[in-house]
C-alpha cells in the first residue's frame, strides 16, 4: 500500500513537468516576432515580381522584354543590339528600383549573354532569379 501512494506522487509529478514544459514552449512560441524569409535577407523586391512587370509594363512600344527581343532580332551587329538593349533595361531597372543590383542575360538557344548588369554577381552573398522565356529567347534575371 505504501508503494501505490509513492507512484501516484510520481506519476503527478511527472504529469505536472510535462505541462510546464507544453505551457512554457507554447508561451515562448506565442511571443516569438515571426519573419518572411524576405525581411530575413532584408531585401523588398522579388526577381519574379519584376520579371513580371518588365513582361507585363507597356511603354508605348510594348513592354520591356518585347522591346528587348525586338532589339535582339532587328540589329545584325550583336554589340549594337547589346548596346540597345542595355539602355532600355538599365533605363527600366534604374528608374524603377534603384536600389537593388542585376544582371539579366539572354538566352537564344545558342549562346546566352548578359545584356544588362550594374554590379558584379561573384560578389554578392544572397542572390534571387527569375526566368521567363519571350520571343523564342530566354531571360534571366538575377537580382541581389
Amino acid at each position: 500500500m505504501e508503494n501505490r501512494g509513492f507512484i501516484y506522487t510520481l506519476d503527478a509529478i511527472l504529469a505536472l513537468t510535462i505541462l510546464i514544459i507544453m505551457t512554457a514552449s507554447l508561451t515562448h512560441f506565442l511571443t516569438l516576432r515571426h519573419y518572411l524569409p524576405s525581411e530575413y535577407r532584408n531585401e523588398n523586391y522579388n526577381a519574379e515580381d519584376i520579371m513580371d512587370l518588365m513582361a507585363s509594363h507597356d511603354t508605348g512600344n510594348g513592354t520591356i522584354l518585347e522591346r528587348i527581343s525586338h532589339e535582339l532580332n532587328s540589329h545584325q551587329n550583336r554589340e549594337e543590339a547589346i548596346k540597345e538593349t542595355n539602355k532600355i533595361t538599365s533605363g527600366f531597372l534604374n528608374s524603377k528600383f534603384p536600389n537593388i543590383k542585376y544582371n539579366l542575360t539572354v538566352y537564344n538557344g545558342i549562346e546566352s549573354v548578359t545584356i544588362a548588369s550594374n554590379a558584379e554577381m561573384s560578389k554578392a552573398d544572397n542572390i534571387n532569379s527569375a526566368t521567363k522565356n519571350y520571343n523564342n529567347y530566354t531571360f534571366q534575371l538575377y537580382i541581389w
